[in-house]
């Protein structure tokens, strides 16, 4: 290995598993380095697969109302239509009665009707339905019944819009797009990977260029940049593998792309800062400088990684699809990340070596050599911190409640997308529709009556009439399809033995019912039209009024009957609910969890309280600012985005988890490292100055590069993806500046050395994981410090 004894730059230090790990890593170098080559080219044939089954966001949330309405529309009826959706004809030369008009729309339907995955379709004309008509006469609404799970809705809609593109390119000036909820959400996919591709080709090149500015030499500063894509790609393939089984939200390719380039980067940028201190100390001993830059950037990236996954865990407790396939996608990237760092990583810095401060940049040699970092001017602004924490803290705790104020106002909605694709079909047939019909008739209500007990009877069909007229009198409703009104129309009344002959007329001639009532004459479904967008607080406030007012009213709980609301608007409102639901649960778990591994890493009690209390500070500057910006509109048009008053629904949980995770990997590099002090001199003011002094510069590199991507992704059309990489840049600039750098160490001054108190009891029965155990002990050269090295733990704090 070359020395006997592993040395930190410190001392003497023992070999802990990770030192063992890694040296062994840095002599079989190459070999380690084929394995990866092999797992990168598998990896790499496997994106794709995850990429082509990415689905738009769901808002579906299990066991919910809206969820019960699919089940019901897709099992019980002859017609399981899953989605209503509408085929929008608009031309400026024509109007609807010309011929090359009816022309088109007669081969669309006649196109459609073939088509897989379209269970209904009518022709409009025979239909003679004016509210199909514009006033114009100028655009029309074929209305369209889709089948099938939400995966497969947005398979089939490119399929349909290419059917219509033909029929346009074969007609005289007539456009034709497919709208509603999954043709959003198939435009969404396609414009979030432009915008992905752009942001990245936007982010990597500045990334590249704060490396450099950290590190003065190319060599240092590509590593973890290379390094951070392999961890992506590796990250994709991974996903790919069980993309059978999964199907992934696009917004969760988003999350993976922004975490996984700022996680891998930053993970190998702690690496590489360290090993080449431990290079300096070992001058030239490449196996034991690697072995020791495991045993101690290398641990503190392994639980750093593992916090993150424990954060993010805390929403599998979610009833909704997308937060747990978000968490499984996200902690699959962190695990592939955490694999990049503790295998690949140490190869590759055993093979470069003292090379890795080749290739310097002109004018930035002094980055290059190894100062005395006691001296430096993270050194001495510690040094004021210290001598003045009450009134630096009480000031940077003054600013961090101003930030956190307007997060007691942050409001939950959906925003469908629209707006980010206004120029494909599917935005300029949701506009059309907007413009010049109600825009809910892209996106209707379904409200479904069942009764498991029997078929519907007189009194049920009764309260369902009632139900439709309450609905028609309701302003915000433009049109509600009932079965009563067929009844109505050909029975001249509404009754059972009305309905049972009518179901029997509909068997014979295949025409009818299918989408009203089900086969079986117990469930039935209602088609409401609101006259407000699905994403509108009025479409909101409608389904409530539903669900507590007219319902109850009319329905009510007959017999066993049940009344259950789906359609876009209610899945907003369920998700929002179910977010209200979890949120306290998975604060519970996230911050219990994430207490018990800090226990276990510094071996302290009030270092992984101080810690989550100021990841919360940290986290809730990020949605103040986020509130401030995104609901109230400060700075739209600067950030180029049209407020609609809310916060995406799923946004503020499961940004939550993220930016708590991220928050504790500076949290464990910077208290790891005062540790490693305190293990040294027993003197908590030096243990402080000391971490802060050694980490500071690396963790503003660190947290600029994060800044650098996550900001990227804000160019993005995308609202979601442009908040979440907003509340990122945001809480990562707070938590590096103000967080780590002053209030830490201000409050640290003032708990003294409370802060690494342990009671004896619990130190004896916690594991031994402790982050700094036998990674770097005193100096040889200083036997005092070496015998207070070895004292009990409590017992300074107990003098204290």
């Amino acid at each position: 290995m070359g020395t006997e004894t592993a040395r930190s730059v410190h001392g003497r230090v023992d070999r802990p598993i990770l030192y063992r790990w890694g040296a062994w890593c840095a002599r079989r170098a190459w070999r380690v380095i084929a394995v990866w080559a092999l797992v990168i080219v598998g990896a790499g044939l496997l994106v794709p697969k995850f990429t082509d089954s990415l689905t738009g966001s769901s808002l579906k949330v299990d066991g919910s109302d809206s969820a019960r309405v699919e089940t019901l529309l897709t099992e019980k009826f002859a017609s399981p239509v899953s989605e209503d959706a509408v085929v929008v004809f608009d031309s400026t030369r024509h109007t609807a009665d010309a011929p090359a008009y009816r022309a088109a729309v007669g081969a669309a339907v006649a196109a459609l009707r073939d088509q897989e995955g379209v269970l209904d379709i009518a022709d409009p004309y025979a239909a003679d339905d004016p509210t199909l008509f514009s006033e114009d006469r100028r655009t029309l609404l074929v209305p369209v019944g889709l089948g099938g799970g939400e995966r497969d809705r947005q398979d089939t809609v490119p399929r349909i819009q290419d059917t219509l593109d033909d029929v346009a390119a074969d007609g005289e000036g007539v456009d034709v797009m497919l709208t509603g909820s999954s043709a959003l959400n198939a435009a969404v996919v396609e414009q979030q990977d432009k915008d992905l591709a752009r942001a990245e080709s936007i982010g990597l090149p500045i990334a590249l260029l704060v490396l450099l500015a950290a590190f003065g030499t190319l060599v240092a500063a590509c590593l973890p940049l290379l390094l951070g894509v392999v961890a992506l790609v590796t990250s994709f393939g991974a996903l790919g593998a069980v993309s059978g089984v999964v199907s992934f939200d696009v917004f969760s390719q988003a999350v993976v792309t922004m975490l996984g380039l700022a996680l891998g980067i930053d993970y190998c940028l702690f690496a590489v800062t360290r090993m080449r201190e431990e290079l300096a100390a070992r001058k030239g001993d490449v196996p034991a400088a690697v072995g020791a830059t495991m045993a101690t950037a290398g641990k503190a990236v392994l639980f750093s990684g593992c916090t993150v996954i424990i954060s993010v865990a805390g929403l599998l407790v979610v009833r909704a699809p997308v937060f747990r396939t978000m968490a499984l996608g996200v902690m699959i990237a962190v695990a592939a990340m955490l694999a990049v760092a503790t295998t690949l990583l140490p190869a590759v810095l055993g093979l470069l070596g003292p090379r890795i401060d080749k290739l310097a940049v002109p004018g930035m040699k002094r980055s290059v050599r190894t100062t005395d970092v006691s001296r430096s001017g993270w050194a001495r602004w510690t040094k004021v911190v210290m001598r003045r924490p009450v009134l630096v803290g009480g000031l940077t705790s003054v600013v961090l409640l101003l930030a956190i104020l307007p997060a007691a106002q942050l409001k939950l909605g959906f925003d469908v997308g629209a707006s980010a694709v206004s120029d494909a079909p599917a935005g300029r047939g949701y506009e059309l529709v907007a413009d010049k019909f109600v825009p809910g008739a892209a996106t209707p209500l379904q409200i479904v009556l069942d009764k498991p007990a029997g078929a519907l009877d007189d009194a049920d069909l009764a309260a369902l009439e009632q139900l439709t007229e309450q609905l028609r009198d309701n302003d915000d409703v433009a049109e509600v399809q009932s079965v009563t009104d067929v009844l109505r129309q050909q029975t001249g009344g509404v009754d059972a033995a009305g309905l049972r002959t009518l179901m029997e007329a509909a068997k014979q001639d295949g025409e009818g019912l299918g989408r009203l009532i089900a086969t079986d004459g117990r469930t039935t479904a209602l088609a409401v039209l609101p006259r407000e967008a699905a994403d509108s607080d009025a479409s909101v406030d409608l389904v409530h009024w539903i669900r507590d007012t007219a319902v109850p009213d009319t329905v009510g709980e007959r017999d066993g009957t049940s009344a259950f609301v789906g359609g876009l608007s209610a899945q907003t409102v369920d998700i929002s609910e179910e977010v209200s639901r979890a949120t306290p649960l998975v604060l519970a778990l996230v911050l219990g969890l994430s207490f018990i591994l800090l226990l276990l890493a510094f071996r302290s009690l009030l270092l992984p309280l101080s810690a989550i209390v100021m990841n919360l500070v940290s986290v809730g500057a990020a949605f103040g600012l986020l509130t401030l910006v995104f609901q109230e509109g400060h700075g739209a048009s600067l950030l180029d985005f049209t407020s609609g008053g809310f916060i995406q629904a799923y946004l503020p949980l499961l940004t939550f988890v993220i930016l708590f995770g991220l928050s504790m990997d500076y949290e464990v590099f910077l208290i790891s490292r005062m540790k490693e002090e305190w293990g040294h001199s027993r003197d908590n003011t030096r243990a402080v100055t000391e971490g802060v002094a050694h980490t500071a510069k690396v963790i503003t590199a660190a947290a600029t590069i994060m800044m650098v991507i996550f900001a990227a992704f804000m160019i993005t059309k995308v609202v979601e993806v442009k908040q979440m990489g907003f509340a990122l840049a945001v809480a990562v600039l707070v938590d590096a500046t103000l967080i780590r750098v002053v209030l830490v160490p201000a409050l640290m001054r003032l708990l003294g050395n409370s802060n690494w108190w342990l009671p004896g009891w619990l130190d004896r029965v916690l594991p031994r994981v402790d982050l700094t155990e036998g990674s770097a002990p005193p100096p040889d050269d200083a036997p005092a410090r070496d015998e207070a090295a070895r004292r009990p733990r409590e017992e300074p704090a107990a003098r204290g």
